[in-house]
């Protein structure tokens, strides 16, 4: 019986140590882990407006427009170009996570839309995570704006 709370005492303490979130370094001194997490990370280099074109059917192009804020939420409009049937902007707004230099918008209805980031640039990925490509070479791109 002895050996046995023994035996138990002994791996109840690995197992604390295992879960412990700190760790040593080469140099003895205590350090954290990086974790990896589907929680929004904000980057503040990000937080600002992309402005870009997506094609349209009906008429030149859809001027849309991407606001990333610092407590991880969005909101994009999008505005037909020369169409006068759609002079009202669409608006939609949600939050973001960011994970593995992919910006994944979700808005209130659980609908995502990924975008790869790179300097100063936003670029439009499918569903299966391929870069789109549309008419014209500016399509899918969001630029940051100064």
């Amino acid at each position: 019986m002895k050996k046995l709370c023994i035996l138990l005492l002994v791996f109840g303490s690995g197992l604390f140590a295992a879960c412990g979130n700190e760790e040593s370094g080469k140099d003895g001194n205590t350090e954290r882990k990086t974790m990896t997490t589907d929680k929004p990370m904000l980057d503040e280099s990000l937080v600002g407006t992309y402005i870009g074109q997506l094609p349209c059917a009906t008429c030149e192009a859809m001027q849309t427009s991407i606001i990333l804020r610092e407590d991880n939420s969005y909101a994009i409009s999008t505005k037909a170009v020369n169409d006068t049937n759609l002079i009202v902007p669409a608006v939609d707004s949600g939050t973001f996570v960011i994970r593995n230099e992919i910006l994944e918008l979700t808005d209130a209805g659980g609908e995502r839309t990924m975008y790869r980031i790179s300097k100063d640039q936003l670029c439009q990925l499918g569903e299966d995570g391929a870069q789109l490509t549309g008419n014209g070479k500016q399509d899918y791109i969001f630029k940051k704006q100064h």
